[in-house]
């Protein structure tokens, strides 16, 4: 008598797991732990960063250690890895995609990672990092886990599992960060209570995951390796843009803004062999630039000019 009262509480008791759900901002909270942002913190400064990625790149990737005892990178995932890196090298976007040596790492501080990027003679350095939730409850089935050869045989218990991987890719140098991907998996299984093991549904949703975070990595990488890269301007010598009209004085001064050139006009000397006497004019940077050919006048109009050479 006294067993069949004790049944209904116990059955209860076993079947209290029911209710089941993924909570994705807590999830979302573990990502984002706070180690992966930049010391400069300032917007203004954060703001003055310029993207410099020249393609094919090399690319250092760091897979961040799994803080959770269920989990951590396999050799499986390091594989599946490596395929959506050998399809940037065969479409020419990535020179190289190497993993960072943990001896560099340190403590994993996004600082000390582009540090150890840079000994490494990569480009970019891309941060992987992931989270698992996992939702354990049982069926009905469970009540014979009562008779303890139930709990070793019938499937009674599940345990789904919620992953997530993001990614980042910055600069090396600067720290711009190029472009962040994110993707998820979801594992279920279900199993005799007393054998199932929640690393098993990890496994499979991890699996999924990176399957779909692969596809994500190459559609971005595929769209930066195609965006045009920030040059600056050619300078072009335009007679209105830098007074051409008048005598000697009315030249441009020394060191005046051309807006067509984005840099400033500089005078310098007389040419030795124009008649009368002109003057040499350069722009910019005398490393990238040749000097002008002489510039002469007549009638009071500047003539001569030419266009600098490549």
């Amino acid at each position: 008598m006294l067993k069949r009262k004790c049944l209904p509480v116990l059955a209860a008791v076993l079947l209290g797991g029911c209710a089941h759900g993924f909570d994705r901002d807590a999830l979302r909270e573990r990502l984002n732990d706070g180690t992966l942002q930049s010391p400069d913190a300032a917007i203004v400064e954060a703001r003055g960063l310029k993207p410099q990625l020249r393609f094919p790149c090399r690319v250092a990737v760091y897979l961040k250690p799994s803080g959770d005892r269920d989990w951590r990178w396999t050799p499986e995932d390091k594989a599946a890895m490596e395929h959506w890196a050998a399809v940037l090298k065969k479409e020419g976007i990535a020179a190289d995609v190497f993993p960072l040596p943990d001896l560099l790492t340190g403590k994993g501080d996004v600082k000390e990672l582009r540090l150890a990027a840079a000994k490494c003679g990569a480009d970019a350095l891309f941060v992987i990092h992931g989270a698992a939730q996992t939702d354990s409850y049982k069926n009905f089935a469970a009540v014979l886990n009562l008779t303890v050869v139930g709990g070793y045989v019938v499937p009674a218990s599940h345990k789904d599992t919620l992953f997530l991987v993001e990614g980042v890719l910055m600069d090396v140098d600067n720290g711009y960060v190029y472009t962040g991907m994110q993707a998820e998996g979801v594992g279920k299984i279900v199993r005799p209570t007393f054998v199932i093991e929640e690393r098993d549904s990890i496994a499979l949703a991890k699996t999924k995951a990176l399957t779909q975070f692969g596809e994500e990595v190459l559609t971005r990488m595929r769209a930066l390796a195609a965006a045009p890269p920030a040059v600056k301007p050619t300078p072009r010598a335009l007679v209105s843009d830098i007074n051409a009209r008048g005598t000697t004085p009315g030249l441009t001064p020394a060191g005046t803004y051309a807006p067509d050139l984005g840099v400033p006009i500089h005078t310098r000397g007389h040419a030795p062999d124009s008649d009368p006497p002109g003057r040499f004019i350069s722009w910019g940077d005398s490393r990238d630039f040749h000097r002008l050919k002489p510039v002469s006048f007549d009638a009071g109009v500047m003539s001569g000019i030419t266009t600098p050479k490549p």
